[in-house]
């Protein structure tokens, strides 16, 4: 069973205003049905063990879409959101969060 957690994210996005979602323990479980709830299209994206944006895997979720579930590629030990860097509204991203 999981809750559901909304994140607000920044609008417009650049490099330095992505939202950490998972963190190196929770990364290799991915986030479970991501959806863009808010008014501009959102990434989901991961960072490598050096804290660097990598460049595959990389989805992309346009308002009111989601996807089953998504996992950072090979290598990835953070997974993030962004918004769109050409987007002034509202960003915000709902997942699944396992319950105990």
């Amino acid at each position: 069973m999981a809750d559901r957690t909304t994140v607000s994210v920044p609008c417009p996005g650049n490099l330095e205003n992505f939202v950490r979602l998972t963190n190196e323990v929770t990364t290799p479980f991915g986030i479970g049905h991501p959806a863009n709830t808010g008014d501009c299209k959102l990434s989901l994206g991961a960072l490598d063990r050096a804290g660097q944006r990598m460049f595959t895997g990389v989805v992309d979720l346009p308002p009111g879409q989601s996807v089953d579930w998504y996992h950072a590629p090979a290598g990835g030990v953070v997974i993030f959101v962004e918004c769109s860097v050409s987007c002034e509204g509202r960003g915000q991203l709902t997942y699944d969060t396992p319950n105990s």
